[in-house]
């Protein structure tokens, strides 16, 4: 993957026009924590995309490919449904961070609150957290990023709610705390 990011930068630098598209980076000024991208072995959902974009399904969450701005695009839709997912990260993993790519499409805060819930079984979870104040730019895509200090599990059971039209996601990244 450096590799990969390193011939990014350098077409980036010579073209003139970059960005991590993929979010395969993860760094903010001040956070001390070293992370790796955790790759998911699987995701289900408790209710399949609506509209057009059931033909995405929830795999596509977590492909690495993020969709563009915009409606009728690569979005994974719930439009007037608020899922639950379980992401399997294949074993116990310290994940410190999630990260959900997602796009408001009627209210600036219609991603209103995510609720996390962890297990090392897929049998007991555990209720982790749940965070609000989510706020991007309507039409605009954006990352929701998920702090868990240092969590060890293996299933993550996310639970968001809307405020508005529903739901519009095009990926779901673990960070896993390398350090």
């Amino acid at each position: 993957m450096k590799l990969r990011n390193g011939l990014l930068f350098i077409i980036g630098l010579t073209c003139g026009n970059f960005d991590f598209t993929y979010g395969q980076s993860r760094s903010l000024p001040g956070d001390s924590r070293s992370f790796v991208l955790c790759p998911v072995q699987d995701v289900k959902t408790s209710v399949s995309p609506t509209s057009d974009a059931g033909r995405y399904g929830v795999e596509s969450l977590v492909d690495g490919k993020l969709p563009p701005n915009g409606w009728r695009s690569s979005w994974s839709v719930w439009m007037k449904k608020n899922p639950t997912f379980i992401f399997d990260v294949g074993s116990t993993k310290r994940i410190g961070v999630i990260r959900i790519y997602y796009q408001p499409w009627d209210r600036v805060q219609e991603l209103s609150k995510v609720k996390i819930e962890v297990s090392l079984d897929n049998q007991n979870f555990m209720l982790f957290n749940e965070y609000s104040g989510f706020v991007a730019e309507k039409g605009k895509a954006a990352w929701a990023e998920i702090d868990l200090k240092a969590i060890k599990a293996r299933y993550f059971r996310i639970t968001p709610s809307y405020d508005g039209w529903g739901h519009q996601w095009g990926e779901v990244e673990f960070w896993e705390i390398a350090n």
